[in-house]
């Protein structure tokens, strides 16, 4: 189903959030990779395939921003103290929610939806009673530095990371936000 690009209306007028329902995975896991593939981002097939089956069994949850019924954002997170071991060295604490994935479709770029999408989680994070988020994005990914200090998360370090980060410096940041 083809997304055409929207007219530059306010966000808050045509955009709304709800939870990933189950018999559209299908469909969010191909928006995932034709608008989240680009030179920062490691979609690797498998490991997507692999989170799309989690949420499939209810493990991961996903909200999803949509513009009348048709999905235009998403994010992807886990339960709390499921974090990557990759990212130890950065979080101590095992009461956090792991963001795995924040993706905007390329028409709706720049409107604010990342950031909105990852308020949304923070919402939902004090009724899951944690401490903090993490998420992680490539250290010269500047769209992606930029919603997430909008969204008030900060950087904790960067690792080199070849195996994930094949362009640039090749360094993962790892960052959070406390939550009240």
């Amino acid at each position: 189903m083809p997304i055409e690009r929207k007219i530059n209306t306010p966000l808050s007028t045509i955009i709304k959030f709800r939870p990933a329902e189950r018999d559209e995975l299908d469909y969010l896991k191909v928006f995932l990779f034709e608008q989240g593939t680009n030179q920062w981002n490691y979609l690797p097939e498998d490991g997507v395939g692999q989170q799309f089956e989690r949420l499939a069994a209810g493990v991961d949850s996903a909200l999803v921003a949509v513009d009348n019924k048709t999905p235009v954002g998403l994010v992807i997170y886990g339960q709390p103290g499921d974090v990557p071991s990759l990212f130890s060295p950065y979080i101590s604490d095992t009461n956090v929610v792991y963001i795995s994935e924040v993706t905007v479709h390329s028409g709706y770029s720049g409107r604010g939806i990342g950031t909105a999408l990852l308020n949304k989680i923070i919402e939902q994070a004090t009724e899951m009673d944690v401490s903090a988020l993490v998420i992680d994005r490539h250290e010269e990914n500047l769209a992606s530095a930029g919603m997430m200090r909008k969204a008030g998360f900060t950087a904790l370090g960067s690792f080199y990371d070849p195996s994930r980060r094949t362009v640039g410096s090749q360094k993962t940041t790892v960052l959070t936000k406390r939550v009240p």
